[in-house]
């Protein structure tokens, strides 16, 4: 894991990027690989981010223009309550300092809510298909942008190999399972496809008592089908005590349908963009504990608050699809 920079070299980033003198620095105990802080001044708070990027070609590595695609997807939706970043006196978003490299953006004011309640979840389904509909008009080419749910049958080999040598006996007793699911569920081809946020879970969603104020760390996006966000929506925020919560899932597909409404190949693929999302997220895991890239016990708490899920879904038909 990455340090954070010590408080001289935080006010040296507030001079290069023109905040001002800071009065308070606060922690953000949340990301694995990017240390973030909150910074204020008196011209306002703003979150200060590092990175450690690399033009190395794998599974999991960052590179600048990587991030800058994140930036200029931010920048694109200048009117969403998203990202806002701000340029450096060398008018550049990003800028290298110290052992890692930096961006700032400003702060949104919110937290994250710790029930997700249908009136949040409605707000939710909304906020994604307002993305999904402006992303349309997104035109860049992502080069070497990382597609972390996109499994070419090369990844699937390699992360095989990998997720098999775990050392806690229940990850490597799943690892077949969880693979198989990832295959079957599958993604079919010649769904809309677009930017897609696939970390839309309370950590990243900021409200006011129940009114939604910011959506963050675009990290993993990438183009892909719109049906695979969807999945990972409700997967993180419509599972409760091992089960799915209907009455949930319908309130953000209500939110959804009121900008964009799903076609037929969509609807069909429904209940599997949940099981996708489920096995995906616990897939690319199962490949990172080894690697160690996330510790055993995140990948742990997944299986077990997911997995019943995904086993429950694969027997019945929650919810109708007439509905949405």
């Amino acid at each position: 894991m990455q340090k954070f920079y010590s408080k001289k070299e935080y006010q040296e980033i507030s001079n290069l990027f023109n905040l001002g003198k800071i009065k308070t620095i606060k922690i953000i105990r949340q990301g694995l690989w990017t240390p973030k802080v909150k910074v204020f001044t008196p011209k306002g708070g703003f979150i200060v981010s590092k990175y450690k990027l690399t033009n190395k070609k794998d599974i999991v590595s960052k590179s600048q223009n990587s991030l800058q695609y994140e930036i200029d997807l931010m920048n694109h939706f200048k009117k969403s309550p998203t990202l806002k970043y701000i340029k450096s006196r060398n008018k550049n978003f990003i800028e290298e300092f110290g052992e890692g490299w930096v961006t700032v953006d400003k702060l949104i004011i919110g937290k994250n809510p710790k029930i997700i309640t249908p009136k949040i979840a409605y707000q939710l389904g909304e906020f994604l298909s307002k993305f999904h509909l402006a992303g349309r008009s997104f035109t860049k080419k992502l080069s070497s942008r990382r597609e972390f749910y996109n499994f070419t049958p090369q990844n699937i080999k390699v992360m095989t190999r990998i997720a098999l040598e775990n050392k806690n006996l229940l990850l490597k007793k799943i690892v077949q399972e969880i693979k198989k699911g990832v295959l079957k569920n599958k993604p079919p081809k010649n769904l809309p496809q677009g930017p897609i946020h696939v970390d839309l879970k309370p950590s990243n969603e900021l409200f006011i008592k129940e009114k939604l104020t910011g959506i963050v760390d675009f990290g993993n996006f990438y183009i892909g089908p719109f049906m695979v966000d969807i999945g990972k929506t409700i997967m993180w925020n419509c599972c409760k005590k091992n089960k799915l919560d209907p009455k949930l899932v319908l309130e953000i597909m209500r939110g959804y349908k009121n900008r964009r409404k799903l076609n037929k190949l969509e609807l069909n693929y429904f209940k599997k963009s949940i099981l996708f999302a489920i096995y995906s997220h616990i897939w690319v895991d199962l490949y990172h504990v080894p690697i160690k890239y996330i510790p055993e016990e995140y990948t742990l708490s997944l299986v077990r608050d997911f997995l019943p899920v995904a086993r429950q879904l694969e027997k019945e038909n929650l919810f109708s699809t007439q509905n949405f």
